[in-house]
């Protein structure tokens, strides 16, 4: 049934990947079946740069959605100038002020429309859970992420700076999940609870004693894509993908140390993305030996990068700590299997037929397990067409149907949860379709 349902989504934009992606298609793909009041506080680069959005309002008109700009306070503003120049937790400080803010818009729209469900939906992280279950209307938060603490032994090859630095993260992470109260507090109040991942999950029951749905804040855009004839060439050159950001955390290192023992030459690693670290890390490869083998792209737009994923066979991600990277439906998108430590939300995703994972260790053994199986694919390039063709049936599981329905079901729950615990006889009313 159709319902009306606000939705907290600070960080949006129709243009953009990751959780700004990830608001835009569940905001788009929810808006087929409800209508939706959405709270927003950024589509570009810092808090309050809402550019692209007004613009794309400006010139689409969007069927059953209502997009509401909240501007944070100048003291929020303020604040956020730390984070720009690079004091990054200062965010959080300036973050808490904007849900301030949100859950004075959200009083504002409860006035004048009866909402049915409040959505609760980024960013997923779970230290800043917002005001908005103080609305006292059936309420939905996640998925929510950002739990994990990171292996000591990612670690401890690491630059001392990355050492002390997702070292502090770690301490921060266990202070606020085991003495929060606010965080507490919101994790109680909120009728129906969304983890990122399962060990999100493991993390919420352990912590707080409740039970949570599991769904990754990702999904399949678009249609799924098996192109048959990038396979004719395979077995002259597998093409291989790595994409992101080139820092620490993506631990491209890993991948490009594990490749420096490989005899074959029969392949090539598009690496998609710029970082503080480019030049250390080309430099790297160079002392490897991999230069003539690999391409370096830099920085694309989303539609470059996406062209350029689409003619890989293999896809290659090494990060140390994720809740579910983008890129990962992007490759399921278009049928290409992916190599992936087995950890985090990559190691819910993956699974053998659509891809190779490789055990969690220290990371000279993540080395070596990692060229054992670059050199069985390279010795087999046929296999990755295969794999290919199974990828394309565990991507249909990540569909937008598929979504769609699993939300639907936890919006009818929280209702029904809500009602329950506040002893309530009141039947929330839904829209016709």
């Amino acid at each position: 049934m159709k319902k009306r349902i606000l939705i907290s989504a600070y960080a949006i934009s129709p243009v953009r990947g990751s959780e700004y992606g990830a608001a835009w298609n569940t905001v788009m793909h929810l808006s087929t079946q409800h209508e939706l009041w959405v709270l927003y506080g950024m589509s570009d680069d810092h808090m309050g740069d809402t550019q692209t959005m007004l613009e794309y309002i400006k010139n689409n008109r969007i069927k059953n959605v209502h997009f509401v700009e909240v501007r944070a306070n100048k003291l929020a503003m303020a604040i956020n100038m730390l984070n720009k120049i690079g004091l990054g937790w200062f965010f959080y400080f300036a973050y808490y002020l904007w849900q301030k803010a949100a859950l004075a818009a959200a009083f504002e729209i409860c006035k004048t429309v009866d909402i049915d469900v409040v959505h609760q939906l980024g960013p997923i992280g779970f230290r800043e859970p917002g005001f908005l279950w103080q609305l006292n209307k059936p309420m939905v938060w996640g998925p929510i992420g950002g739990m994990n603490i990171i292996d000591k032994r990612f670690l401890a090859v690491k630059p001392l700076f990355t050492r002390l630095k997702f070292g502090v993260k770690n301490i921060i992470n266990h202070l606020q999940l085991n003495y929060s109260a606010r965080i507490k507090t919101a994790f109680e109040q909120v009728d129906v609870l969304m983890a990122a991942t399962t060990a999100g999950q493991q993390t919420i029951w352990e912590k707080f004693g409740i039970e949570s749905c599991y769904l990754s804040e990702q999904g399949i855009i678009g249609n799924i894509i098996f192109d048959e004839s990038k396979f004719d060439t395979i077995c002259k050159q597998v093409q291989m993908v790595w994409s992101g950001s080139l820092i620490e955390r993506k631990n491209l290192a890993l991948c490009l140390e594990a490749l420096s023992g490989i005899t074959q030459k029969n392949w090539v690693l598009h690496v998609m993305g710029s970082g503080p670290l480019s030049k250390k890390l080309q430099q790297k490869a160079k002392d490897l030996n991999l230069v003539n083998n690999i391409k370096w792209h830099g920085h694309l737009s989303r539609t470059e990068a996406l062209s350029t994923m689409s003619f890989a066979h293999l896809h290659i991600i090494t990060s140390m700590a994720e809740d579910n990277p983008a890129v990962i439906f992007e490759a399921l998108t278009f049928s290409i299997p992916t190599l992936t430590i087995d950890h985090c939300g990559m190691g819910d995703v993956i699974c053998p037929k659509c891809g190779i994972k490789i055990k969690s260790a220290d990371y000279n053994s993540m080395v070596t397990d990692m060229r054992k199986e670059l050199i069985v694919v390279l010795n087999n390039p046929s296999m990755l067409m295969n794999l290919a063709q199974t990828t394309t049936l565990c991507a249909e599981e990540h569909s937008w149907e598929k979504r769609l329905y699993k939300l639907n079901n936890m919006y009818n729950k929280a209702i029904q949860v809500h009602g329950q615990r506040f002893n309530s006889s009141l039947i929330y009313p839904t829209l016709t379709v």
